[in-house]
C-alpha cells in the first residue's frame, strides 16, 4: 500500500483521532449522565472550534453535580442550569380536601360556634392565600 492509498489512511486515522479528541467534553458528560450533557453537546459542537469554548464544555462536563437529597446547597455544581432550579415546589397531597371543601368545614364550624368571626376571616384569608 503505497501513495494515495497510503495518505487516505493516515488522513483518516488523523481525522478519526482528531474527532475524538474535539469529542472529549460531550463523551464525558454523557458518560457521567450530566443533566445538561445535551447543552454540553451543544456548545462543544458550536464553538470546540476554539480553544476557550472545548476548555468551557469540559469543565462543565467535569464539574460536580448537585443531585436531590445530597447535603450541599448547590453551590458547588456551577453551571448545571436544570439541576440547581432555584424555584420552590410545594408537594399537595392530591387525597386531600380542595379549597372548597375546607372552606365549608370551616364556615360549619363558624354556624356551630366553634370559631368566631374573627378566627373564620382569618382562616379563609390563609386559606385563600395559600
Amino acid at each position: 500500500m503505497n501513495g494515495p492509498a497510503m495518505d487516505l489512511v493516515v488522513l483518516s486515522i488523523f481525522f478519526l483521532v482528531f474527532a475524538v479528541i474535539y469529542a472529549i467534553p460531550t463523551i464525558v458528560a454523557f458518560r457521567r449522565n450530566h443533566p445538561n450533557r445535551w447543552l454540553i453537546l451543544v456548545i462543544n459542537m458550536a464553538f470546540g472550534g476554539t480553544i476557550i469554548g472545548w476548555g468551557v464544555a469540559l469543565v462543565w462536563a467535569l464539574r460536580a453535580v448537585h443531585r436531590p437529597g445530597s447535603a450541599g446547597d448547590g453551590g458547588e455544581s456551577g453551571l448545571n442550569l436544570f439541576v440547581n432550579d432555584t424555584t420552590k415546589v410545594q408537594i399537595v397531597d392530591p387525597s386531600g380536601p380542595s379549597t372548597a371543601q375546607e372552606l365549608e368545614r370551616l364556615h360549619d364550624l363558624l354556624t356551630r360556634g366553634v370559631i368566631s368571626q374573627a378566627e373564620f376571616d382569618g382562616l379563609k384569608t390563609k386559606l385563600i392565600g395559600a
